[in-house]
């Protein structure tokens, strides 16, 4: 099987998916926060993805997390 993705100058897979379709997915989203694995299933990405791209945007002060469990981590939009 032949991964026909684009790769970085450092080899790494490039992004498919921007940082503005996860926030327009999750503003779309009937729920008022979700989960990395609906993030990955929602867009078609791999979930640990999801979750490193969640994790960015909630640095950058895009969205809110909380932890329900120690495995179970919501996401949410950040009010501006």
């Amino acid at each position: 099987m032949t991964d026909e993705r684009e790769r970085d100058t450092r080899g790494q897979f490039t992004e498919e998916t921007a940082d503005d379709d996860i926030l327009t997915a999750m503003r779309e989203s009937e729920f008022p926060a979700v989960t990395a694995r609906w993030v990955a299933d929602t867009l078609k990405i791999e979930r640990p993805s999801a979750h490193r791209r969640l994790e960015e945007l909630h640095e950058n002060g895009e969205i809110k997390r909380g932890k329900l469990s120690p495995r179970v981590v919501i996401w949410w939009l950040s009010e501006k």
